[in-house]
Order: C-alpha cells, then structure tokens, then sequence
C-alpha cells in the first residue's frame, strides 16, 4: 500500500514516515508540508491508497485539502492528525464529516516536543488504523449526508413483533459521519431513549454530541454525564475515556473502570449493564469499527431474549470489525446499508 504523509513539521513527517516504513506491506511515496502540495501530487499520483493529513498547516489547512480531495478522488483513506484541545476536537469532528476516514492525536503519539522518540507509540496508534482502513479496500464512496434513503424490501422486512422500547448502538471508525446519515435522515421525532458508544477521547464525545444535536428537531442528544435519568426522545453518547451504564433505575452511570477490548468507553460494558437492568424490547445496533468491541454485549444482550439485533453491512461500513465481529457469532443477525438505519427508527418512533 503507498501512503502520503502531509504535515508541517518535518519532526513529525520523519516520524510518521519511518514508522509506517517499518511495516513490509507499506510504502511511504512521498511526505509534503503542506495541503496544496499534497493535492497536487494526488492529482498527478492515482496510486496512493492512504494519507495522513496534519489539521494545521500553511497554504491548505486539514479541513481544505479534505475538501479538495474529495472533489476528485473519492476512495483515497484519510487519517488526520488532531490536537486534543476544544478546537482541535471541533475540527476533528468537522474533518470526519468532510470525508476524512479516522483521526489520531498528537498526544497520542507523543505530543509535538517528543514524537521523534516515540516510534513505538506511532505503530501502536496509527498502524492498526491504517491497516484496518485499507483490508479488503471494501470501502464505498462516502455517503453523501444530504441524500434521502429510500426504503427497500430489506427494511420492511425485518419483523418487529414487540416493539422496542429503548436503541443501544456502538460503533468506531467510520462512526461520526454514519451517525450523521443516520440521524440527519430521520423524518420523526424519536419516542425511545437511543444510548449510544462511539470510541472517541474527551472533548471529541462532547463536540459529536453537539453535532448530532443541530441536525434536527426529532431528538435531543447529549453528552451522558453520571446521574442522567434516560429519557424517550434523548440521545445520550458516552463521555470519551469513560465507560458508561445503565443502572436498574433508568438512570446513566460513568466510570473509569479498565478498559475492555482495549477502549474506554466500551461497547460491551453499555450492552451488558442494559442485559443486566433493563427488562423491556431493545434493538441493538453495531456500526462500521474496527475491533470486535460490542460482540460479547450482543451476545449477553441475546441471552435475555428481549432483542433485536441489527449490523451495518460490509459495504457501507469504512471497517468491518465490530459488525462482522456480531455476524459470526452465528445468531442469523440482520445485515442492513447504512441508509436503511434512519428509516428503521422512523418505524419504531411510528409505532405505538
């Protein structure tokens, strides 16, 4: 695979470069300061299978070269650099949603003064996603937000006997801009509680959260904080660094227990409280994620035998881990495109 790193600092564009070249299946083909310049040299080179794209840079910014590529090439990976700051969240968050595909942090790769000494930190953290990204290279053209889904036999035929009182969902890579389709797209108002792990870090849960919030009037969505009674018609999306839980009274637990399947907040501790300590229908849902966080809350979510189950298909997903993590656990669970999401709770808010 031919990766293009693009960052000002050529501390960090030797970093990331040696990093990546340390893996045989990858080539670096070029590294450039600046968007402008990595423009040009993808209009000139259609081989490039991935980029890494520093936000904050000279000439062309993150946000504008992610624009621009987008214009012409619309398979190419993106993984932008973020900062952990309040503005560096809100960019992050804007990026994901302009077509870029996952973000890591600086921080998380050893902070500007001291990444040319954290090679190790750079493969832990950017090599799995660059890997996952480009497995399989299943990845469709982005779902463009402001399409209206259609619906299709598929949807209607999935069999809602019992309705579903409350929507548990997880999801990763790929995550924000699917929830983004799913939740624009929606054409009424949510009459259940929808509790929502995204993996993300601090900061980035509360700008998603907010995101989500403005995209229209069918719901109120928050960033969960502990003793948050759950209501119908609320989203609430578990705060980063945080697992989150649903306690027997209907109200949001948070807690920096360990991580499972190596995140915080986890799939599987959600899934699993609400096994534990809720007693009506629920419908769960695994999106687009690499990993296979979500699949053992799935399973614990079944053995109650008071859920549906629903995952998004391999070819609208950006990764396929946590969802085909659920498909093979062999429970004839239901493979729906990303599209078909929004009409499925417009059916369940339709229904008394």
């Amino acid at each position: 695979m031919k990766v293009l790193v693009v960052d000002d600092s050529v501390v960090y564009r030797l970093a990331i470069s040696k990093a990546l070249e340390g893996e045989r299946s990858i080539e670096v083909a070029e590294s450039v300061s600046n968007g402008q310049r990595a423009v040009d040299y993808l209009q000139s080179n259609s081989s490039i299978d991935l980029i890494t794209l520093d936000m904050e840079m000279p000439v062309m910014d993150g946000m504008e070269t992610i624009k621009e590529i987008r214009k012409f090439n619309k398979t190419v990976k993106i993984i932008v650099f973020s900062s952990v700051t309040m503005e560096g969240a809100q960019k992050t968050i804007d990026a994901l949603n302009a077509g870029a595909n996952d973000f890591v942090t600086k921080e998380e790769v050893g902070g500007a003064k001291s990444i040319d000494g954290s090679l190790g930190m750079i493969k832990d953290t950017l090599i799995p996603k660059v890997m996952a990204l480009t497995a399989g290279d299943t990845t469709s053209a982005p779902v463009s937000n402001s399409t209206t889904p259609k619906s299709t036999a598929s949807n209607e035929a999935i069999d809602f006997q019992i309705k579903p009182k409350m929507i548990v969902l997880g999801c990763s890579t790929g995550g924000p801009e699917a929830l983004t389709t799913i939740f624009r797209n929606l054409k009424r108002k949510i009459n259940v509680p929808i509790l929502i792990v995204q993996h993300m870090p601090p900061l980035f849960t509360e700008k998603l959260a907010e995101m989500l919030n403005n995209l229209n009037d069918h719901f109120t969505c928050h960033e969960a904080r502990a003793g948050m009674k759950v209501q119908p018609g609320h989203v609430y999306i578990a705060p980063g660094d945080y697992h989150m839980t649903l306690g027997p009274d209907m109200v949001l637990q948070t807690n920096q227990a360990d991580k499972v399947c190596f995140v915080r907040p986890s799939v599987d501790v959600l899934f699993e409280s609400v096994a534990n300590n809720y007693t009506q229908q629920v419908l769960s849902i695994i999106l687009t994620g690499m990993g296979d966080d979500g699949k053992n809350g799935v399973a614990t979510l079944e053995k109650t035998g008071r859920c549906y189950h629903l995952i998004q298909d391999e070819a609208s997903s950006t990764v396929w881990g946590m969802p085909g993590a659920v498909s093979r656990l062999g429970l004839g669970i239901k493979e729906l495109p990303l599209h078909e999401f929004s009409l499925i709770i417009d059916r369940i808010s339709s229904r008394i």
